[in-house]
């Protein structure tokens, strides 16, 4: 099958899916946790939409990266997290209500935010005056029936299904779309893989350096406002781990250019990497305080 296919006919219907899942995740309770700890989801939501769009710009001038490439990783810096963010800080043992909530409202701002500063950027790196736009209204509205119906839909599912049906359903809605996911975004691995840049490049870089000083970033900045550390383990994934099949599908549905889409699949490939490191070295510290107990009894 094509990588057409893959990109334009598949990969939005599984990002729904998965954007549907995520909804019967969430009740109007994570909602209302904002008002209980405002500082907490003013913080994830400013370093998501503030400070990691202009941390991605930073490495575009360090590493001087060529435009295309530029594009795709500005663009990941401005999607919002996903399922994928919430299941890493439920395994972290972190916040999980406020990782879900971060992602709620990210969800929520994405769909007019990413064209309005994406289009921006276009502009900026000089891409605009080769034919590459991004319509505002046309992309709100592809990003509202990929990212905020699905999760709206997914909320309104879970009020109507008895407790039981939605127990018994959600872990399988949650396995198939996760599974889902990771097949789209190897598939387009696969059918792109003589146009991926080489595994030492440039672009292998700004994507590792992207997640790891985007999550370290999170992680200093809660644990200097002295969060709880349940807290600060939910926002460093939300501010490291971004949703790159929405990148992916505006690339190539929306701008038509898979050239820019190429970062973002290297990035939803290669972010594992450093997040699953960090994951295992936060429950290793977890146990070394028990492990210490028990060797003095």
């Amino acid at each position: 099958m094509s990588a057409e296919w893959w990109s334009q006919a598949v990969l939005p219907w599984v990002l729904a899916s998965v954007m549907l899942a995520m909804g019967l995740s969430l009740t109007g309770a994570d909602f209302a946790r904002i008002w209980r700890h405002p500082r907490r989801v003013l913080l994830g939501t400013g370093l998501q939409m503030l400070a990691l769009p202009l941390l991605a710009w930073s490495l575009v001038l360090a590493l001087s990266l060529p435009a295309l490439a530029a594009a795709g990783l500005l663009l990941v810096a401005l999607v919002p997290g996903g399922a994928t963010s919430n299941m890493f800080s439920y395994l972290v043992q972190g916040d999980l209500a406020l990782s879900v909530t971060l992602t709620a409202i990210a969800a929520l701002l994405a769909p007019f935010t990413l064209p309005l500063i994406m289009g921006w950027n276009l502009e900026l790196l000089g891409l605009s005056r080769l034919g590459f736009s991004l319509p505002y209204w046309p992309t709100v509205g592809q990003l509202l029936r990929v990212t905020l119906l699905p999760v709206l839909a997914g909320m309104l599912l879970r009020q109507a299904l008895p407790a039981p049906w939605l127990a018994a359903l959600l872990p399988g809605v949650k396995g198939f779309t996760g599974v889902a996911m990771i097949a789209v975004v190897l598939a387009l691995f696969v059918t792109h893989a003589e146009r991926l840049p080489a595994l030492v490049s440039l672009e292998t870089l700004a994507v590792l350096l992207l997640c790891l000083s985007s999550m370290t970033l999170g992680n200093q900045v809660a644990r200097r406002l002295r969060l709880p550390r349940d807290s600060v383990r939910a926002i460093t994934v939300e501010v490291g781990v971004q949703n790159a099949g929405v990148a992916m599908m505006v690339a190539f549905v929306l701008l038509q250019q898979p050239e820019i889409g190429l970062v973002p699949l290297l990035y939803g490939l290669l972010m594992n990497v450093p997040v699953f490191l960090w994951m295992l070295a936060c429950l290793w510290r977890d146990r070394r305080p028990a492990t210490a107990t028990a060797s003095r009894r």
